[in-house]
């Protein structure tokens, strides 16, 4: 039952004396909705917050998958790594992974502590679009770190090679192992390791090894001894030839004579190999600048060029944005996510 009571302050109350209908959920007293924390909110596969990290870490993950795939290549690279540092593809891949984590923590706190009325599309549009920023900025900084280190190391090699600070220490192992393999002795072996005072010291002479097996040269900055003055028979010939008129019959024996000559000049210009019986007409730091030039610089073109696309897109969408937002008009209302 009900009972109605006077108080002093001439207001009537209603008193619920039945047990029976206390125990009703009509006449209890309204209790207020309990907010849902951050975890509660991304575990709800359903909602609007869960749709927004999933979804944008997923995107994040697709576009970190390149720089890193990259930065592991680079690793695995014995002739980058030798070369250079490993920390640039080391921050490569740190930062990539850093960014899916950094973007759902910020995501989430900020769905949990902001007020309904600033969760608007603006506002998810702005968080999408910093991290995309960030992400293409810390590209675009590891790209320039990998093309000047590309850059400089091709030209040491190049040009640099007998007295470059990074090159010099190497340019001495050759010339030493160079040196060995010349003598009678060690010349008709196989290889320098079979020969006497051959001392493996790692790196050098394992970087010497693997770039005769993987780029087929042979000789580190060698520099090839002046040609040979021309046989008393080839000079003879070659007067008798200008003392005779010249016919068209006489041009085929000065050719042959000709190329016979650069063919003996070219096998000159390179050493024997020093791990092998191979003897391959390349020169070491000319491949070694190739693959720097064509693997890492390549690497740095591409990791700048993605870097720029996604600033690109992100300065894009937010001049889209705000032309959307003068086209609608004053009566146009931002859509509000309700987490």
């Amino acid at each position: 039952m009900a009972s109605l009571s006077n108080s002093s302050s001439q207001k009537m109350v209603w008193t619920i004396t039945d047990p029976n209908l206390q125990q009703m959920d009509v006449f209890k007293p309204a209790q207020k909705p309990q907010k849902l924390g951050w975890l509660n909110r991304c575990c709800n596969v359903g909602g609007p917050t869960a749709k927004f990290v999933f979804g944008g870490s997923l995107l994040l993950i697709m576009l970190a998958v390149v720089p890193v795939w990259n930065a592991c290549a680079l690793l695995q690279d014995f002739n980058y790594l030798f070369w250079e540092s490993p920390r640039t593809a080391q921050w490569m891949i740190i930062l990539s992974a850093c960014m899916v984590p950094l973007y759902a923590f910020v995501a989430a706190a900020f769905f949990n502590s902001a007020r309904p009325s600033v969760i608007t599309e603006q506002t998810i549009m702005m968080i999408a679009t910093s991290f995309i920023t960030l992400f293409g900025l810390c590209l675009m900084i590891c790209s320039l770190f990998l093309t000047y280190q590309s850059e400089s190391t091709t030209t040491n090699l190049l040009y640099n090679c007998n007295y470059s600070p990074q090159t010099h220490r190497l340019y001495e192992y050759s010339t030493v192992l160079q040196n060995i393999r010349a003598t009678p002795e060690c010349a008709l072996k196989f290889s320098v390791e079979e020969c006497a005072g051959y001392q493996d010291a790692a790196p050098y002479t394992t970087f010497l090894k693997n770039m005769e097996n993987e780029f087929k040269c042979a000789g580190f900055c060698y520099s090839a001894k002046p040609a040979a003055a021309p046989s008393p028979l080839t000079a003879l010939i070659a007067t008798d030839e200008q003392e005779r008129p010249h016919h068209e019959d006489h041009v085929l024996p000065l050719a042959l004579l000709s190329e016979g000559e650069s063919r003996v000049s070219a096998s000159s210009t390179f050493p024997p190999t020093l791990f092998s019986d191979a003897n391959w007409q390349a020169s070491c730091e000319s491949m070694s600048a190739r693959d720097m030039k064509n693997f890492a610089g390549d690497v740095g073109t591409q990791t700048f060029f993605q870097g720029a696309y996604l600033v690109f897109i992100s300065v894009a969408t937010g001049f889209l944005k705000l032309l959307g937002l003068c086209l609608r008009g004053k009566q146009s209302k931002d859509v509000k996510f309700d987490a």
